[in-house]
């Protein structure tokens, strides 16, 4: 049964059909229920309706017409739909996608669509049209031979690090500057006002950048690209600040120009900005912009513009994973930026998806091209472009395109710092190293592995540890504005106050374990001041453009060092960063997670890119108490392609992915005694269907982290031959035999082992 197929051969009578099959969300999966189809109503697959269930009025999708109902309902008492929602809501060309996605991803064909619509899309009333073109006030920088004041230069400079030199007047106010000095500026001949038609994203389309020149090895990665005819898969190999968003750019201007659609993906919200600042001065309102940071109605009506737009309105559509499933036809290229950020994979709820594996299967369908880019590849991706078939072409940017040679990486042993009698979070190099930023005018970007204050908060006497009452993690030490201080769970979002008492000794002698953003923070400030901080992490960047407005302050130089998480060390250009810092690697050397070293030396080249990308050359500081662990040899060799050849090769004599094929079966229930019982009678269940097959049935165990928000949290692990489909029954025979308040999640090739 297709979700979207139209019925191709007319009806014997020649009239629209009695009768559809509508699923409607109900339970777990939803429900289909079959409804008489009035006269007047000429219904096909797709269609939105509205109809009365139990009393209530809902929203249901047509799956399937027919012409006579099915023999084992009375036709008298077959409720009618009441109404037409909307015609076409659901693409007919995704019925292939979606079959395909659910049986690669075990789960059903309703699961798939429910994740793949735009949350409220099967309850979403269209909006009415508006006939006059929505506009918006831009402000373009010019250059000016009157004095500014410093407040005015800030403008300027804040402008000047902005995509075209341009920004919106709500955009230049919401940065903090008056109406009245930005009609100062104007004034002065410093700015230029003009009216901007909006685009799908609610922001103005500027005149179109024309393409910048590429050198000599950009320019052979474009003439792969678009010399190839019909679906082929590229990786673009790229050093950071080799260029290969221009490429992107280039090939995405060509497909456009032959009336195909684009759709570019990078993994997080973070690095939306600017990819979506480069692609808004290339192409104007062209753009399409989709991702979880937008409101349920936004997302709708990018939904609603890829749905309706063709070849006579090719799009390029800008957006993290869930952008995979934008109805976009006919398609010619999908981009994936940062193709080993393992936030393109989905563990829950299911379907548990990759983007790239359903770029690819969009990319076979439609004969798209398919490009992966990063400068870190993953070790699956790698592969495929080494073996015989070489069904990935390998592309390769050996340099930046500023001239710089990659940034030296520096390694701080603190042990022997420590031997020393040097006991603070900043090693004394890193100190000496940041001193003189400022007078340089120089900025820094220092990762963290933690957001918060400390880790955790033990007592001394006893050694208890404060956890989280719904997980079983210790709970994080956060300040806040006032100066005080709380308890969170990064978890489950759980807070308490912060305690002055052990619960199990009564002792007073609490300390703060670890360091998090906010303790490097304060830190900084008493040993370094005058130095201005900005601190980049999930809490500082909450809200609508969080990230945008943070980072535009740290390029405007409002900071001179920039403090944060992972997500610091992600694609961001900033020319005047000459040293990126490394303060506790261990952290993320000990995961207990296969992949733990090649995540963390990804992790670890992504933010050494962000040094020396500008005219200055660049550093890297990393400090550790493991200056000879492999992993920061090879940060300091830079070889990642040697360091993929040593992995690959010990995963093949062990056996491991990407040699075999592993599967994760996730248990969840709140009662732990009945999710252990569950996870034990499903693997007696599958276990001798499992060994039949040639795989290996591990556990059942209690996941890494055993409880959280007060479900208790089991797994199974099968272990198989590499390219084997899955030994499993149907979902539904799966859930059969749990209780009701166990859930069951299916992760075919987790990324987390």
């Amino acid at each position: 049964m297709g979700i979207a197929r139209r019925i191709s051969a007319p009806l014997e009578n020649s009239l629209p059909p009695r009768w559809v099959q509508v699923w409607v969300e109900a339970g777990r999966e939803g429900r289909i229920f079959t409804y008489a189809a009035p006269s007047p109503l000429d219904l096909a697959a797709g269609d939105l309706v509205t109809l009365r269930l139990r009393g209530r009025h809902q929203i249901g999708l047509v799956v399937e017409t027919l012409a006579a109902p099915p023999p084992d309902l009375d036709p008298a008492v077959i409720q009618p739909v009441q109404g037409l929602h909307q015609a076409a809501a659901v693409d007919p060309h995704w019925q292939g996608l979606l079959q395909d996605v659910a049986r690669q991803c075990h789960t059903s064909l309703f699961r798939t669509l429910k994740t793949a619509l735009p949350p409220g899309w099967l309850g979403h009333r269209p909006e009415r049209a508006h006939g006059l073109p929505r506009t918006q006030l831009w402000l373009e920088l010019l250059e000016s031979s009157l004095p500014l004041t410093s407040r005015q230069r800030e403008l300027t400079e804040r402008l000047r690090a902005s995509a075209g030199s341009a920004a919106p007047q709500s955009t230049i106010t919401s940065w903090g500057f008056s109406r009245s000095l930005v009609q100062a500026l104007v004034a002065k001949g410093w700015l230029r006002s003009s009216r901007r038609l909006l685009d799908s994203g609610g922001s103005a389309a500027p005149a179109a950048e024309p393409p910048r020149r590429l050198n000599p090895e950009q320019e052979r990665a474009l003439e792969q690209i678009l010399g190839s005819t019909g679906q082929q898969e590229f990786l673009l190999w790229g050093v950071t600040g080799a260029g290969k968003t221009e490429v992107y750019l280039q090939a995405a201007a060509d497909c456009l120009a032959s009336g195909r659609s684009v759709l570019m993906l990078t993994p997080e919200i973070g690095l939306i900005p600017q990819l979506l600042d480069r692609c808004r001065a290339r192409f104007s309102g062209r753009l399409v912009e989709f991702h979880s940071g937008l409101t349920e109605r936004e997302r709708i009506t990018a939904w609603r513009r890829c749905l309706q737009a063709g070849s006579t309105e090719p799009l390029i559509a800008v957006g993290t994973r869930s952008a995979v499933f934008l109805p976009l036809a006919p398609l010619g290229l999908i981009v994936l930026d940062e193709e080993h950020d393992r936030s393109y994979k989905q563990d829950s709820p299911m379907p548990c998806y990759h983007a790239r594996d359903v770029a690819r299967l969009r990319c076979r369908a439609s004969g798209a091209r398919l490009l992966l880019g990063s400068a870190t590849p993953s070790l699956e991706t790698w592969l495929a472009c080494r073996r015989p078939l070489q069904p990935i072409t390998l592309l390769r940017l050996s340099r930046r395109i500023s001239g710089q040679d990659a940034a030296p990486v520096r390694v701080v042993d603190l042990r022997q710092e420590l031997a020393e009698g040097h006991r603070r979070l900043i090693s004394r190099a890193l100190m000496q190293r940041m001193e003189g930023l400022q007078d340089r005018g120089e900025q820094a970007v220092v990762l963290v592995p933690r957001r918060g204050y400390s880790s955790f908060l033990s007592c001394r006497s006893c050694g208890e540890v404060v956890q989280c009452p719904h997980c079983d993690v210790s709970l994080t030490v956060h300040r806040l504005r006032d100066g005080s201080q709380t308890l969170r769970c990064h978890w489950c979002g759980h807070r308490q106050p912060l305690t002055d008492r052990c619960g199990s000794c009564g002792s007073t002698a609490f300390k703060p374990f670890g360091a998090g953003t906010q303790r490097v923070m304060e830190q900084l400030e008493q040993e370094l001041t005058g130095l201005r901080l900005l601190r980049f992490d999930r809490d500082s960047t909450r809200g609508r453009d969080g990230h945008r407005r943070l980072l535009a302050r740290f390029a405007a130089g409002e900071a001179d060092v920039l403090v944060g998480t992972q997500m610091l060390a992600k694609g961001m250009d900033l020319p005047r960063v000459t040293l990126a810092a490394v303060l506790a690697a261990d952290g993320l050397l000990h995961r207990p997670d296969l992949r733990a070293s090649e995540h963390c030396l990804q992790l670890l080249l992504q933010l050494a890119g962000r040094a020396g990308r500008g005219e200055r050359p660049g550093e890297v500081i990393v400090q550790t108490y493991l200056p000879d662990h492999p992993v920061i040899q090879h940060l300091i060799d830079g070889r990642y392609d040697a360091f993929l050849d040593e992995e690959l090769h010990l995963r093949r004599q062990a056996g491991l992915v990407p040699f075999s094929r592993a599967c994760l079966l996730r248990l969840a229930g709140p009662s732990g005694a009945t999710t252990a019982t569950a996870a034990a009678a499903l693997a007696e269940q599958l276990r001798p269907r499992i060994e039949q097959a040639g795989w290996q049935l591990i556990g059942p165990a209690p996941a890494a982290v055993a409880r959280v928000a007060g479900r208790y949290r089991w797994q199974l692990l099968l272990h198989g031959p590499a390219d084997a489909g899955l030994p499993l029954p149907p979902e539904a025979d799966l859930r059969a035999g749990l209780a009701r308040s166990v859930s069951l999640s299916i992760d075919p090739d987790p990324i987390e082992l």
